[in-house]
Parts: C-alpha cells; sequence; structure tokens
C-alpha cells in the first residue's frame, strides 16, 4: 500500500474522484457541521488543566476517546480530525477525508477565533479512523516542518494509539483491549 503524501494524491484515489462536485458538496457541509467539536471541547473544560500527552493518564485517555468517537461516530463515514492545543491550552479542529485531514476551507478555525493561536503547539492530535494507530509518512513529514514548534503528536486508532515526544523523540503505543472482566474462562476440552 502506498503512503498518501498530500490531499490531491489522496482525491485521486479516492471513493468520490468519478464525481468531484459529489465530493465538493459533501466536503462543504461536513465542513460547516461543528456540532462534532462540542462534545470534545465540553470535556476540554473538565480535564484540561491536568493533561498528559506522551504518558496519558486517565482523564487524558477520555479526551482522547471522545476525539476517536467523533470521527467514527458524527459524520456520514468515519473521518479523519485533527485537534491542535495551543501554548495558551485553546483548541484548533478540523476534519477531512477518511484518509487525510487538514485545515484547508477550514482557516475560520486557525485565524477566525477571538484568541490566535499561540506557538508552541503542546500537541497535535489526529485520527485513523477504523486503522491502526501509526504515523503515516504525511505524520512523520509534518512532525518534522514544525520540529521546534510542536511538543507532541498523538495519533488514534482502532482500540489504540501512539504518543510522541518530539523533543525526546520517544513514542508509547497503548493499545486497548476488551477483556471477558479480567476473568480468565476454560471452554471444554482445554482443562
Amino acid at each position: 500500500m502506498k503512503i498518501k503524501n498530500s490531499e490531491e494524491e489522496y482525491d485521486k484515489n479516492d471513493r468520490f474522484s468519478d464525481d468531484t462536485k459529489l465530493y465538493v458538496d459533501i466536503m462543504e457541509k461536513v465542513v460547516k457541521d461543528n456540532e462534532w467539536k462540542k462534545p470534545i471541547r465540553e470535556l476540554w473544560e473538565v480535564c484540561s488543566d491536568s493533561m498528559e500527552w506522551v504518558y496519558p493518564d486517565f482523564g487524558t485517555e477520555a479526551f482522547l476517546s471522545q476525539i476517536y468517537k467523533q470521527s467514527i461516530e458524527h459524520f456520514d463515514i468515519p473521518r479523519e480530525v485533527q485537534v491542535l492545543v495551543d501554548a495558551n491550552n485553546n483548541l484548533f479542529m478540523s476534519v477531512g477525508t477518511p484518509g487525510f485531514v487538514s485545515f484547508a476551507n477550514q482557516d475560520d478555525e486557525l485565524y477566525g477565533s477571538e484568541e490566535p493561536m499561540k506557538l508552541p503547539i503542546k500537541c497535535w492530535i489526529h485520527t485513523h479512523p477504523n486503522m491502526s494507530a501509526y504515523f503515516s509518512g504525511t505524520d512523520w513529514a509534518t512532525i518534522d516542518t514544525w520540529k521546534g514548534n510542536l511538543d507532541s503528536a498523538i495519533v488514534l486508532g482502532q482500540g489504540e494509539m501512539w504518543a510522541y515526544d518530539c523533543k525526546t523523540e520517544i513514542g508509547k503505543h497503548v493499545s486497548f483491549i476488551k477483556t471477558n472482566s479480567g476473568r480468565y474462562s476454560v471452554t471444554e476440552g482445554e482443562e
């Protein structure tokens, strides 16, 4: 599988590429819908003072789970979303396609707020809906571009996350699994 290096490259292979107008119409509707941001902002208000980005605690994991949930459940199809946390603890969010997210056509999120984004960015969080959590070639290029102005990066996938400290270059991978209430069960014939 070839890693997508740009939105244009994704668009060439996207299922909407045969009907560009349909794709543009859908994206315009998705971008204008800001309801998905509300649960994220509400949870942020509750737990923003105690965030641990590279070594997430319970509050951080709850916040990250809400981001992933919105990415999967809110839109017409699962879509990548990104959330930037700036030096002032302000959130800047955008939504994209199932395989790419940027602030294209969503500049108002960056420049239209009462308080503009302040560097450095504490954390760049984005989702890979219904996929594994991994940093793609595009993700590493983004991290490299923002070096010095980006403290950490997190990618959220299905049941897992990668957190990366840009200064130490240390990452942490966490997988979430559902157990049967922590009990081990023996099936017939295994005894």
